[in-house]
């Protein structure tokens, strides 16, 4: 399970790691674990610094490929997308092909309605600062297939969305991260230089950084699969929102991604300049010591700033910074819908951000999960079977695939997603029902089996 390689690239000073004040041991030691607890399927972190490249891993890419995750392999990134789609715009900017003031409707066609405070417009700026006033998801996102629900959703269903939104805030007032506005500046920008969005990012991003991997066209020969606990989930496809989570990338791209925002590789003067874009502050944020740029989000603490972006689909999450101080890059890559932020956040400023102890073991005594075993009515035409595998629990809506469930206090167990937790009522007389927390929503069920 435990794999450290190193790869020193000819474009860095060749040393070693060991300048860098993070814990090696401790960030093996922390992924292997989350792989252990069944957390994460398989992990790759990738560091990035003046002594060269770094790499760790964890796990199994998966049940059929019994192999740790490479540095070449290809995620699915989500909303890490919006870097892309930001420094295409940027490079579009430095061109003079489009100015961040400009209203977006001045680049869609002439019939589509788009929102607006007052008299006040919505402008390009706005949506690659997410400032827009958009809301997170269009509105009229209705998928055929929940477990792949960007697929069905075109450029049409975009222009119905941005037609019926009335904002409640002035653009450009207020934070508000949203994927509608990101898929709408990525449409934009194809519709200004007349290509797709793939080739907007080869010709914008990947070519100049010379990137090997990240595309929008899904090879799944490429592709590690993504999975909810250790189960395998099918992957996204993206068609009109592309622009906000539709891209997928390797840890080698990736981090020559960080290299290029430390100006750590030799860029075309306006491809620098693109680069750069990305960076500049905007406004701040509702997250604690954060600004948001023209694409990557700072976090500041002390006298250290750390530049990211993260993003998570169904079965994958991504993270992606760098600290300029240091010059130290970071990603992390897993393939289960798992995220681990704390990790690279502890990579770019160990002192800021100390890394947590490994996560709790996962089991529980098989005596233990034999009371909560059983079938609970949690709507008029809803249940959802508690089953249990050994040490192991399992929750399971009949007709869909059955997940892991994991204890995370007395009584209570979560979704590896975290999203999702289940309290079982447990009194003298045994356990005779459930409480379901999905986001705010709290939902009770009866035992009835």
């Amino acid at each position: 399970m435990r794999s450290v390689f190193s790869l020193l690239t000819p474009l860095l000073a060749v040393s070693s790691l060991s300048a860098q004040t993070f814990d090696a041991k401790r960030v093996q030691d922390y992924i292997d674990a989350r792989v252990d607890r069944e957390l994460n399927q398989s992990i790759i972190v990738g560091v990035i610094s003046l002594s060269g490249e770094k790499y760790f891993t964890a796990g199994e890419v998966s049940a059929k490929d019994p192999r740790p995750p490479k540095p070449e392999d290809v995620f699915e990134i989500g909303a890490v997308t919006d870097i892309f789609t930001a420094t295409a715009a940027a490079s579009l900017v430095v061109d003079r092909q489009i100015t961040w003031m400009q209203p977006v409707n001045a680049y869609l066609p002439e019939y589509v309605g788009t929102p607006h405070f007052g008299h006040l417009p919505l402008q390009l700026v706005h949506l690659v600062t997410h400032t827009s006033g958009l809301p997170h998801n269009p509105p009229n996102l209705q998928p055929k297939d929940v477990s792949d629900p960007f697929a069905d959703f075109t450029n049409d269903h975009t222009y119905v969305a941005i037609s019926v939104i009335g904002l409640t805030i002035p653009p450009g007032s207020e934070y508000r991260f949203s994927m509608l506005g990101y898929g709408l500046l990525g449409h934009v920008l194809t519709l200004r230089t007349g290509q797709t969005f793939n080739e907007l990012i080869q010709t914008r991003v990947s070519q100049p950084l010379t990137l090997q991997d990240t595309t929008a066209v899904l090879d799944p020969a490429k592709m590690v699969p993504g999975h909810q606990g250790l189960q395998e989930v099918p992957n996204w496809h993206w068609d009109g929102l592309a622009g906000g989570g539709g891209l997928y990338s390797s840890a080698r791209d990736l981090l020559r991604l960080t290299a290029a925002n430390m100006s750590m590789i030799k860029l075309d003067k306006d491809d620098e300049r693109a680069v750069r874009t990305t960076q500049n502050v905007f406004t701040k944020t509702s997250m604690p010591n954060t600004m948001i740029g023209y694409g990557w989000h700072v976090t500041r603490k002390a006298l250290q700033a750390v530049y990211w972006q993260n993003g998570k689909t169904g079965g994958y999450a991504a993270f992606v910074g760098f600290n300029p101080s240091t010059k130290t890059g970071c990603v992390v890559l897993t393939n289960s819908a798992q995220g681990l932020d704390d990790v690279g956040f502890y990579i770019l400023d160990p002192e800021q951000y100390p890394l947590p102890k490994p996560p709790p073991s996962g089991l529980r005594p098989a005596k233990q999960l034999m009371k909560y075993e059983g079938t609970y009515q949690v709507g008029p035409d809803a249940k959802i079977d508690i089953t249990r595998d050994g040490e192991k629990l399992y929750a399971q809506i009949p007709g869909q695939p059955r997940y892991r469930v994991y204890p995370v206090g007395k009584n209570e167990f979560a979704y590896a997603t975290g999203d999702v937790r289940i309290i079982f009522d447990d009194s003298k007389r045994g356990v005779n029902g459930i409480t379901m927390l999905i986001g705010l929503k709290k939902i009770q069920g009866k035992r009835i089996k």
